[in-house]
């Protein structure tokens, strides 16, 4: 989010062209755009509290569009002043514009960053800091937004911890921008010279449209990379550059039009605040709004004052305009590390004086930081070399901390997990002894397997396959693991639920002869009811085709036995226990009317309400802190319960997975040196594959 503020400006590429031999005509109502824009200050402003009261959860629910007004007043601002510098100097200009992006943005950020890198690492979750350290990194070369984007269509992050340095996406967006916007300015006004006003124009209408029609179709498929993405984004500092290049021509617009243009800019940003929520596909069209709205006031504002220009040039409006960049800094990272410090979430009342405090910070900063820096005198040149620095600092704090993280390896005296090697579809007797030893456990052994570091990826074999589809992949392979040539085939098919059950059953397959087909689809419920996905925000149509077509392959297959098994918590909370039953019921049905074979259901496992290897991690020596009460162990307890009923009414077994992990009291985090979870809901590919026996008597008990 830029905050520069150009020096006096006319629109130079007017001026540039030679002017032509006319008639003469009567005068002309234009005059020369206004150089510093209050009205802009004050627009900042309320961008900037948009985004902070979103982001304490105190008011405007889709206050995230104060970002996109950042965006339009930064193509506005640099589109003049690189117009204006490039027409005197040429290319000279260059160096001094990205030397006064360096002294204008870094210095503040780069303080931020080590802060917040730092006390990360002193509060921040154990598994939380390597994390933070990387994004410190990213952000430091401003491609954060690229790993977001990225991060953001992985199944296996979804409900992590937001990071303390999210929020620096948009300075990747901009200083993406600004690093290929010049040298495009540069070769249009070389190139074209007597019309380069009109091909700058032209230009830049078109990378709106493109741009444009970009964020609307990848925000139809991939909302991630839509939200973060610089192809996506472009338009709206596009936008803020079409304004700066008919600002002249804006002046002649009468006064009367141009101040209900700015009234009803204002507006538009504000519905947007009051409506937009998190469940709103942005950017795509709903980006127009608070785009479009911030377009009208800083194109109204051009001529000559408005009256809505009386309401942004409020001393407060343009106090917290000056100080906008560095509150923006500065709020994020202190609502985010602060609760970690104190160890609770924070009330409303709290986050409250969070946001004060993160202003008292800015204030601080924009006076000992960015008023300074902005004063000093240096040439170009040096200050791409402080860049250098500054940016080797921020590199050399978040190396230090990824290389002596805080341990994650326990104390405890090694052990080994003894177990069973019978199939029963009871828990046997070794199992059931080790489960409830790990209750007692206090101590996280030495010998610990996963670390809990390392947990995360304790995927199944199938991941990178493509037998286990993410979010837009509805077509897999054949998925064959176990025994190849085994004359008897089990099929796994439902979630990612489904499919960590894939060690267990490869395990027993590989003892009693199995062919083990894996077809599971990222949170893609076997229910038959189309839900919607939150990372991609939109309804999740391929969950829906990849069911139906699914089924249809197992129809061809006819495996001898059928096993479905889901997530009970990806299905909105408001479908009522009845209905999931149902509509579990109704996939069920059609799986059995498709084969000969037998189709049983797996019970979805405990789920701990919190992340076990991160609770791990921070509780070493008191592991057992983090033992949660069999009776919680489901998010929806009425709808797991109203599984069973279900299946017993098609005839269909029932496999209870509770006592595979709990006591008729507890479940542990820890059993044995292996750790349970993967995550707050997946369990480890070790603790799966421990519980093999278990999956032998389920298929060993098949008919046929």
């Amino acid at each position: 989010m830029t905050t520069v503020q150009s020096a006096p400006d006319v629109d130079v590429l007017d001026r540039v062209t030679p002017a032509r031999p006319s008639a003469p005509t009567k005068p002309s109502r234009r005059r020369e755009p206004r150089g510093f824009r209050p009205d802009i200050e004050g627009l900042r402003a309320i961008a900037v509290v948009l985004v902070v009261l979103y982001h304490a959860h105190l008011a405007f629910p889709g206050g995230y569009v104060g970002v996109d007004v950042f965006f339009v007043i930064s193509g506005f601002l640099i589109t003049r002043h690189l117009v204006k510098a490039i027409s005197r100097n040429g290319i000279r200009a260059l160096p001094a514009f990205y030397g006064g992006r360096v002294r204008r943005l870094l210095p503040a950020a780069a303080v931020v960053v080590v802060a917040t890198v730092v006390a990360a690492r002193l509060w921040a979750p154990v598994l939380s800091v390597p994390g933070i350290a990387t994004d410190a990194v990213y952000s430091t070369f401003y491609g954060l937004n690229y790993r977001l984007a990225a991060l953001g269509t992985d199944y296996q992050h979804m409900g992590a911890a937001a990071s303390p340095l999210q929020h620096f996406w948009s300075l990747g967006v901009e200083e993406q921008f600004y690093l290929l916007w010049p040298l495009l300015i540069v070769v249009l006004m070389v190139v074209a010279r007597r019309r380069a006003h009109q091909v700058l124009v032209a230009v830049v209408v078109t990378v709106v449209a493109v741009s444009g029609w970009y964020s609307v179709t990848v925000t139809e498929h991939s909302a991630p990379w839509a939200y973060f993405s610089l192809h996506t984004r472009a338009w709206e500092l596009g936008l803020g550059a079409l304004v700066a290049l008919t600002a002249r021509s804006l002046t002649a617009v009468p006064q009367r039009i141009r101040g209900g243009a700015a009234v009803l800019g204002l507006a538009a940003i504000l519905l947007a605040g009051l409506t937009y929520t998190d469940s709103t596909p942005f950017p795509g069209y709903a980006a127009w709004l608070p785009v479009g709205g911030t377009a009208l006031v800083i194109a109204a504002g051009c001529g000559t004052r408005v009256g809505a220009e009386r309401l942004l040039s409020e001393p407060l409006m343009q106090c917290l305009g000056r100080v906008s960049y560095s509150w923006y800094l500065w709020h994020w990272p202190m609502l985010v590390i602060i609760p970690m410090g104190l160890g609770h979430q924070l009330g409303w009342i709290e986050r409250a004086g969070v946001v004060w405090l993160s202003l008292v910070a800015a204030l601080l900063s924009y006076v000992l930081v960015e008023q300074p820096t902005r004063t000093l005198r240096l040439p170009s040149v040096a200050w791409l070399g402080v860049g250098a620095g500054l940016s080797a600092a921020i590199v050399a704090a978040s190396v230090v901390v990824l290389a002596f993280p805080p341990s994650s390896t326990g104390n405890g005296a090694a052990v080994t997990l003894a177990a069973s090697d019978s199939a029963t579809s009871t828990v046997p007797a070794v199992m059931r002894d080790a489960i409830a030893a790990g209750t007692k456990t206090t101590q996280a052994p030495r010998n610990l397997t996963p670390r809990p570091a390392a947990a995360a990826d304790s995927l199944p074999g199938d991941r990178g396959t493509g037998c286990h589809a993410e979010f837009t992949q509805v077509q897999q392979g054949a998925c064959v693991f176990g025994d190849a040539s085994a004359k008897r085939t089990v099929v796994l098919f439902g979630d990612s639920h489904m499919e960590q059950w894939l060690p267990a059953f490869v395990a027993a397959a590989d003892r009693d002869h199995w062919r083990v087909v894996s077809w599971t689809k990222s949170a893609c419920p076997a229910a038959a009811i189309t839900v919607r996905n939150s990372s991609l925000q939109r309804t999740y149509t391929e969950c829906d085709q990849w069911r139906r077509q699914t089924i249809a392959r197992i129809g061809a297959l006819q495996p001898d036995l059928v096993l479905v098994s889901q997530s009970e918590t990806v299905v909105p909370g408001d479908v009522s226990p009845e209905d999931f039953a149902a509509a579990t019921a109704t996939t069920v049905s059609r799986i059995k009317a498709a084969t000969d074979g037998e189709v049983a259901y797996l019970q979805d496992i405990p789920i701990p309400g919190k992340n076990l290897p991160e609770c791990v991690a921070s509780n070493l020596d008191a592991v057992d802190s983090c033992t949660y009460r069999a009776g919680k162990a489901y998010s929806y307890p009425h709808r797991h319960a109203a599984i069973a009923p279900a299946m017993k009414a098609l005839s269909v077994r029932t496999i209870d997975t509770q006592p595979w992990f709990c006591t008729a009291s507890e479940c542990p985090p820890v059993v044995g040196n292996v750790l349970v979870y993967r995550d707050d809901s997946h369990m480890t590919v070790p603790y799966s594959t421990w519980l093999a026996p278990l999956a032998r008597s389920v298929l060993q008990t098949t008919k046929g």
